[in-house]
C-alpha cells in the first residue's frame, strides 16, 4: 500500500468517524477517532480535552471505544492523559473490535486525552472513541 493510499484512507476515516462516534455516544463528553496500520501504533487522536473535577473525583477516567461497523477490524487501543511536559505513560485500554477501559485522571487536572491505536489484522484501522 503505497503512502497517499494509506493516507487517503486514514483522512477518510477520521473525516466519517468523528460524525459516527458523536451519534453512537450522545451523552457522551467527548468523541473522536483514531486510526493506525497494521502492528505499528497509527498517529495520535487529540481530540478530547476535559477538566477533572476538583472534589470527589476518583482519579479515573473511562473510554469507551469501537472499531468501524461493518468491518472485521480487530486492533489495540491505547490511551492517556498528555501534559505540556512529561506527559503520563500510555495505558492500554483493550484489544478486539470493541471496549472500554480506564485511565488516570488525578483530580482537578485540565488535559488533553490522547488515543493511539494499531491494527492486529488488517492494513488499516479506524477506532470511535468516547469518553
Amino acid at each position: 500500500m503505497s503512502v497517499a493510499v494509506a493516507l487517503s484512507v486514514l483522512s477518510a476515516g477520521l473525516m466519517t468517524g468523528t460524525a459516527e462516534a458523536a451519534e453512537s455516544h450522545p451523552a457522551a463528553l467527548c468523541s473522536g477517532t483514531a486510526s493506525g496500520f497494521l502492528a505499528k501504533w497509527g498517529p495520535v487522536s487529540k481530540q478530547c480535552s476535559y477538566t477533572s473535577p476538583a472534589s470527589g473525583w476518583k482519579g479515573r477516567l473511562r473510554i469507551d471505544w469501537n472499531t468501524q461497523s461493518g468491518t472485521s477490524q480487530y486492533g489495540c487501543v491505547e490511551a492517556r492523559m498528555s501534559k505540556a511536559k512529561n506527559p503520563d505513560p500510555w495505558q492500554g485500554v483493550g484489544c478486539g473490535s470493541s471496549g472500554s477501559g480506564v485511565i488516570k485522571w488525578p483530580a482537578n487536572t485540565a488535559s488533553m486525552v490522547e488515543v493511539r491505536v494499531k491494527s492486529m489484522n488488517s492494513a488499516v484501522i479506524n477506532v470511535d472513541y468516547s469518553i
